[in-house]
This record gives C-alpha cells, structure tokens and sequence, in this order.
C-alpha cells in the first residue's frame, strides 16, 4: 500500500498467530519519493549485530527512515468479542456519494475546471522552495506563488468544482485539502519540460486504484501527472460559524503540502469560500 505523509488508511492485522513475536512495520519507499537519492537512505537492515530490531545508522547519517513502528505481541489476557467484518461487508454504508462514479476519468459535463501547478524555485538564500500556483505564469515559465499573494482559489459555498493540478517538480506531493473531502478522478501523464499553461497529455488517463477509491483529504500527486480531483465546497453547518477573514472577507482555508518542510516554505495557499 502505498500511502503519503497524511494519507490515511484502515487496515485490518490479525495478531492472534503471532504471539511472543515483534513485528516490525516500515516502509520501503526511497525518499524524497519517487527518486530519491541512496545517500538519504538511513536503512541499516534488519538484525545487525544481533539486534532484534533493527540496527542502528552510522553517526552522521541521520536516524533509521525505514523503520516506523514495532509490535510486541503477548499471548491473548482475554476473549474479544469477534469482529463481524468479512470480505463482503459493505464499508460504504452512510458515506456520501461520489460525485463520479469509480472508474470515470472525465470530469462531468457543466463542473467548473480549474488548472493548478505544483512548483519548485529557489529562494533569496538560494534554497531550493515549494509552491503551490496557476496555470498563469508569474514570470517565464514560472507558475509559482508565495502563500501571501493574493488568493487565487476563489469558490462558492455549494459548489462543486474539478481541479487539474499538474506537477512540474520530481517529488511526489501529498496534497491536502481544509474543509473539504476530495474524489480522486484520474492521473495522466504529461511532459514537464514543455509545459506552457497547459499540459500536452501523451498517455491515458489512469483512474483511482483500489485503496484511493473513495473521499480522501490528502492525495498523492506524482512528478510528470496532472492529478484530477472534484470538491463539493459545503460551509460548517451550525452551530458551527466561521469567521470572515480579514485579508479576503470569505470563509478562507487553505490546501497544502502535508510534507513539513514543503507547507513551511512555501507550498500552501489559500481557500477562500465566498
């Protein structure tokens, strides 16, 4: 399964054949993801020098980024009551419905479309940086904008809108949503080096796998894809309010990269409900 910083997922383990046992969960996904370099890869391996766990890194190289979570499992103290749940349960009951039905990659006919980017620039320190943007360049071929510029994701309360949001960096994103819940449409292909505004798509449109099928808040968007997603942009009801912001005068919120360093500096930018 292959899950994003924020991303969430209900798994279901059964322990009861595993007692007296450590089990180990940890990723094997290079970082940054999908490319990333070896040298970022602190994994020493399981049972080095006899540690039943994991080994430790070398000093200097960071802690163990494989490794995630370790499970003692005990003999059972007790009965618990038996789970009902079995391959045929229906998870769906009491979910919205999907604004697509599973397995259509076309955004429905009369639905706003909205063009975004995700960005890579450098900073005045000459850091490398994160932005969320347009399909409007900001300069030459630069799409990009600061989370203090003038919001740009402007919706109406109720309504429903499809975003294409095209990646132009070689990270993977975990793109998350405020407010709203979002269906995953579609993933195409698309050459980043001649991107202009819209993206020249040179494969198929790919539609939501089996563990994205469904309402997610954070979804992956890939190096080279353009992520296609539908929001239905409802308010709080009460007794919840929501204050009107004073730099736009709607209901704002924001999306962002869930990865820190990124929604940090500077991947983030507001939602703003009118």
């Amino acid at each position: 399964m292959l899950l994003g910083p924020a991303e969430r997922a209900d798994v279901l383990f059964d322990f009861s054949k595993h007692a007296t046992q450590n089990i180990i969960l940890y990723t094997d996904a290079p970082a940054p993801f999908p490319d990333g370099e070896s040298s970022t890869d602190y994994f020493p391996g399981f049972n080095v020098k006899n540690n039943r766990v994991n080994g430790t890194t070398p000093p200097g190289f960071g802690p163990n980024t494989r490794v995630i979570m370790r499970f003692n499992v005990v003999p059972a103290t007790g009965s618990d009551v038996p789970l009902t749940l079995n391959r045929n349960t229906n998870l769906a009951s009491g979910n919205e419905p999907l604004l697509v039905p599973l397995g259509i990659t076309t955004p429905p006919p009369g639905v706003r479309i909205r063009q975004l980017t995700l960005n890579e620039a450098f900073d005045s320190y000459g850091r490398l940086v994160q932005y969320l943007g347009t399909n409007d360049p900001v300069a030459r071929r630069t799409f990009g904008r600061p989370y203090q510029d003038a919001a740009t994701e402007v919706v109406k309360a109720g309504s429903i809108e499809v975003w294409e949001i095209a990646n132009l960096t070689g990270d993977t994103h975990p793109i998350h949503f405020h407010l709203v819940n979002a269906q995953l449409i579609s993933r195409q292909a698309f050459p980043v080096h001649s991107y202009d505004g819209t993206p020249r798509r040179t494969g198929p449109a790919i539609a939501a796998g089996p563990e994205e099928r469904g309402w997610k808040e954070t979804i992956r968007m890939n190096p080279g894809e353009v992520t296609t997603v539908i929001m239905k942009f409802d308010l709080p009801a009460v007794p919840f309010t929501v204050p009107s912001s004073p730099r736009t005068g709607g209901s704002e919120y924001v999306w962002h990269c869930h990865i820190l360093e990124h929604e940090e500096h500077d991947m983030m930018r507001p939602l703003v409900v009118i």
